[in-house]
């Protein structure tokens, strides 16, 4: 048995790393990435790490709509 070129190669490599997280700029330091206490001296964003980066979360459905959601089906389901 002959195997395509490369098999080997990819059978030893490991799973495909998912896609890189969308990145927004830091609210705390404005995409600094530095912070400034009361008597001006800076110091690195706690909240992005330096970076000025943070990730884009995700939109989460909240309490209302959830609440909605439930209401709608029961609604729907007695008529």
């Amino acid at each position: 048995m002959i195997l395509p070129r490369g098999y080997v190669a990819w059978r030893l490599s490991g799973p495909d790393e998912g896609p890189d997280p969308e990145m927004e700029d830091c609210n705390t330091c404005r995409g600094t990435g530095e912070c400034h206490d009361a008597e001006g001296d800076e110091f690195r964003c706690e909240d992005c790490g330096g970076t000025g980066e943070v990730e884009i979360a995700p939109d989460e459905p909240d309490g209302d709509y959830e609440y909605e959601r439930r209401r709608d089906a029961a609604w729907e389901n007695d008529q």
